[in-house]
């Protein structure tokens, strides 16, 4: 499933990282390349996240390894907020209002943006 800027969202039939490469090929990279770029950057291994462009800095993020099925990929520059609910469930709220639960703590979600943050951060020093 995509959930769109206006809350709406889409059952795609595609795998998200077919999705996602074809979101990198059209931002002129390869879906292996900005993974690369990120793992190397901010030396990490684990749910590396993919910048799918420079120019408008849109970034997303795993909530799990992408390799589980019920992984969520959720856009850094889209978020509010992350509230805690539970030891492994929270609320991501967006800024244009839509919620949605998480079955990740909330610490995870944070980690997650922390790594967006310094990755795009590193980009702009170059």
């Amino acid at each position: 499933m995509i959930t769109y800027d206006d809350g709406s969202s889409d059952i795609i039939s595609i795998k998200p990282a077919v999705w996602l490469s074809e979101k990198c090929l059209r931002g002129g990279s390869s879906l292996r390349g900005r993974t690369d770029a990120f793992c190397e950057l901010l030396k990490v291994r684990q749910k590396p996240a993919v910048l799918i462009s420079e120019v408008s800095g849109e970034i997303w993020f795993p909530t799990l390894s992408p390799k589980q099925a019920d992984c969520v990929w959720i856009r850094y520059d889209e978020i509010l907020d992350v509230k805690a609910h539970c030891p492994q469930s929270c609320e991501v709220i967006f800024f244009n209002g839509f919620r949605m639960q998480a079955n990740v703590d909330a610490r995870v979600i944070r980690q997650q943006m922390k790594r967006c943050r310094a990755f795009l951060e590193l980009l702009h020093q170059s």
